[in-house]
């Protein structure tokens, strides 16, 4: 602000008025902005623990109906109906198991698969060729929506939802975020459960509503303190303007330039999320330049919003085009006061934007960074460094909370023979293809790592043995039906399958021996096969 001088007491006893106003103010804004702020914490901590629950209590469904699928697939006595595609004996020996099918080739013998269902498919196998499968099926309804809902403590206003096809692509996973739904903002968190050949989205939901009520009432005495100080600005006004025999004309409230950028400094300096970068970025250049409101956008969709937009002036669009470097088009759009920006403010922005494209740009190098340094170049699997960390964090919790955990080990069988024969970089694209189909079978939650050369191992958290047992056996059928393409040649591999599990096998080395000692064991009994073993057993 910028005043003419004045003499008069009752001008500067008006004018002290005004700085308590302002710092009241200031106090009331942040107390509530504080208060909002950690309510929305609070909340999106409440959903990812009610959506991680929930989903590792439907991957454990899974993986149970995963190993009843492969029981059956190995009996002889399916093995034998199956062969001479005898449907009364398909029958009998599913019967009471509703959640299972079984097929002969494309001809289903017994039991049924619901439209819109989970399913997963167990090969039956003789004498060494597949002559038909096992289909487990999960069906997705409101009774398993309930039971998943309590595993996950979800209590309302909270509620689960499904997503799946195009409405779960749609829809951010791993993070918090605002969707509507019949009209109504809710808040939600989401985990993938499924990705092929549907994809699946688990999410836990709030009322946006909901979130933060509880500030009325311990924001409405700073609100009536203000409201009371407005009415003696009023009268302070009023003498001031008697005294200096003209109105004080006030300029829109800016920080100066090196505040600003340090705004942006301390928020680099506490996270390189980029995400987490913009609106600390729109908030900084609303700052400097006066605007009334302001957007935040990446590839066109808004990210963040501040400000009133009902009476502003012509919007200014500013790219943060270093950012493109990382193949994002993002921008800020500043709304100003009706009156516009003037020329220098214009000049402000666009320098102010250059540099925060900068902080934005060292953030996305910190995060490739961070991800090299924990994820193994070729197949964009996490490396063994980070897996030993990951193994020692979940046996941790494990023993903390008593849950499940399991470890699945896996060698390519006689990889050495591909690089021999293909060279190098045909084995390279093996173990790519590898790393493919197993990403494409393990959960949002489960981590799968390249220990090195052809040695693989995935971490299952909230997986008993049976679980893990039932989807190494189907990564197995998966593996064994990949086909390769080097050139002209089409190459096919097998693996080998070695389960352990917590807390059978307790700490991270006894884990690793206990699955070590069961992959060597695959191997030692004709390769293209899973086995569990004890860290007892040899």
């Amino acid at each position: 602000m910028s005043f003419r001088p004045l003499g008069s007491g009752a001008a500067v006893s008006g004018l002290l008025l005004l700085g308590a106003l302002l710092a009241l103010l200031v106090a009331a804004w942040a107390v509530a902005f504080a208060l909002g702020t950690s309510d929305l914490d609070r909340a999106d901590a409440r959903l990812s623990s009610e959506v991680r629950a929930a989903a590792a209590s439907f991957s454990a469904r899974v993986g149970a109906a995963d190993a009843r699928a492969g029981s059956l697939a190995a009996s002889p006595s399916l093995q034998r109906a199956v062969r001479r595609r005898d449907r009364g004996a398909a029958e009998r020996l599913v019967r009471g198991r509703a959640d299972l099918a079984v097929y002969a080739g494309t001809e289903l013998l017994a039991g049924s698969v619901p439209v819109g269902a989970v399913t997963r498919a167990v090969r039956v196998m003789a004498r060494g060729k597949s002559i038909g499968r096992v289909v487990a099926a999960i069906l997705l309804n409101r009774a398993l929506l309930d039971r998943m809902g309590a595993a996950g403590r979800v209590e309302p206003p909270d509620r689960l939802l499904v997503r799946t096809g195009v409405g779960a692509a749609a829809i951010p996973v791993g993070r918090a975020s605002d969707i509507r739904i019949s009209g109504r903002r809710y808040r939600i968190f989401a985990e993938r459960v499924v990705d092929a050949p549907t994809r699946i989205v688990l999410a836990a939901a709030a009322p946006r509503a909901g979130i933060g009520e509880g500030t009325g009432k311990r924001t409405l005495w700073l609100i009536l303190a203000s409201l009371i100080s407005l009415a003696t600005l009023a009268f302070a006004a009023r003498g001031i303007y008697s005294v200096s025999g003209r109105r004080l004309r006030r300029a829109p409230r800016r920080r100066d330039v090196r505040q600003v950028l340090g705004l942006v400094g301390d928020a680099l300096e506490s996270t390189h999320d980029p995400d987490r970068l913009l609106p600390v970025i729109l908030h900084a250049s609303m700052e400097a330049t006066g605007a009334a409101a302001g957007v935040a956008t990446r590839g066109g969709d808004e990210v963040a919003r501040e400000g009133s937009f009902e009476r502003t002036g012509q919007p200014l669009r500013l790219e943060l085009a270093s950012s493109e470097a990382g193949g994002e088009s993002l921008a800020l759009i500043l709304h100003p006061e009706p009156t516009g920006f003037d020329d220098r403010t214009v000049a402000l922005a666009h320098s102010l934007v250059a540099q925060a494209a900068v902080a934005l740009d060292n953030a996305r190098l910190h995060g490739i960074v961070k991800r090299q340094a924990v994820t193994d170049d070729l197949t964009g699997l996490s490396n063994r460094r980070f897996f030993r960390e990951a193994l020692a964090t979940e046996l941790q919790r494990a023993e903390r909370f008593g849950n499940a955990l399991a470890l699945i080990v896996v060698d390519i069988d006689d990889f050495k023979r591909v690089n021999d024969r293909f060279g190098h970089q045909a084995g390279d694209e093996v173990l790519r293809a590898f790393a493919e189909t197993l990403l494409g079978r393990i959960r949002g939650v489960d981590l799968g790592a390249r220990l090195g050369g052809e040695e693989f191992a995935i971490l299952l958290p909230e997986t008993d043995a049976a679980g893990a047992e039932g989807l190494a056996e189907n990564l197995r059928a998966a593996v064994a039906d990949l086909v390769v393409s080097i050139g002209q040649h089409e190459v096919r591999i097998t693996a080998s399958f070695g389960v352990a599990a917590f807390p059978e096998a307790r700490g991270a080395d006894e884990l690793m021996t206990a699955a070590d000692l069961a992959l060597y064991s695959a191997k030692r009994q004709g390769k293209d096969r899973v086995v569990a073993v004890g860290p007892e057993k040899p």
